[in-house]
């Protein structure tokens, strides 16, 4: 089940799913419109990246903690917080740029989209996940190997500092 608000995104996903003969059933819909989904139904949520784009956060946890069965796993990931303190576009790329805990939205270009992410401390996702009684058991903060593959991407501050923040949480309760 996949669930994107991008009628573009949700297309793309079904192009590459008939390509790869893989049945998914796919929503455009808010991140937090889970309506369509039974409580306790769900064995496990994987989110990457896409809940840098959520205003509220907290709903999102909550209906994800609704329909997941009881222990199951969320894993998701956010750009690090760190790495959005330096502009890997500058001169000095290790230089930093802005505040840690930044918080007013930020937009940027992908492809013919633009995306907007709601910065979040690492303190700001660990509490709204607690708070929406899930118990975070693992995370990680990768760092670029020093001979990863160059592309549009990538950039060398990555190997200094984690550019994205991997979480796994569990369902706690009801």
């Amino acid at each position: 089940i996949a669930v994107d608000p991008s009628a573009d995104r949700i297309g793309q996903a079904r192009d590459r799913a008939d390509a790869a003969e893989v049945r998914v059933e796919l929503h455009q819909a808010g991140l937090a419109e889970l309506a369509f989904l039974r409580s306790d139904s769900v064995d496990a949520a994987l989110s990457v990246m896409a809940l840098a784009t959520v205003d509220d956060l907290a709903r999102v946890f909550r209906q994800v903690h609704r329909v997941l069965k009881p222990e199951a796993a969320l894993v998701c990931s956010f750009p690090h917080p760190a790495f959005a303190m330096f502009d890997p576009t500058s001169p000095d790329p290790l230089r930093v740029a802005h505040p840690y805990d930044q918080s007013a939205p930020r937009s940027w270009e992908l492809g013919n989209d633009t995306i907007t992410d709601h910065p979040r401390t690492v303190g700001e996702i660990f509490t709204t996940l607690h708070r929406s009684s899930f118990v975070v058991d693992q995370l990680i903060e990768p760092t670029a190997p020093e001979r990863a593959p160059r592309s549009a991407s990538f950039t060398d501050a990555a190997r200094f500092v984690p550019a994205t923040l991997i979480v796994r949480a569990r369902k706690q309760g009801n």
